[in-house]
């Protein structure tokens, strides 16, 4: 699965649009990214 089939599923999941489930993706992994960069633990 790459990013386009995740954010696909996402929107057919959710009743969103594509480009907001991209969107929402997007925050998502940046989240976790910033939260492991600072050194949090991400469960």
């Amino acid at each position: 699965m790459n990013k386009s089939d995740l954010v696909a599923a996402i929107a057919d999941g959710s009743g969103l649009t594509k480009a907001d489930a991209a969107r929402a993706l997007s925050a998502t992994t940046g989240a976790i990214s910033g939260a492991l960069a600072s050194g949090d633990k991400v469960s």
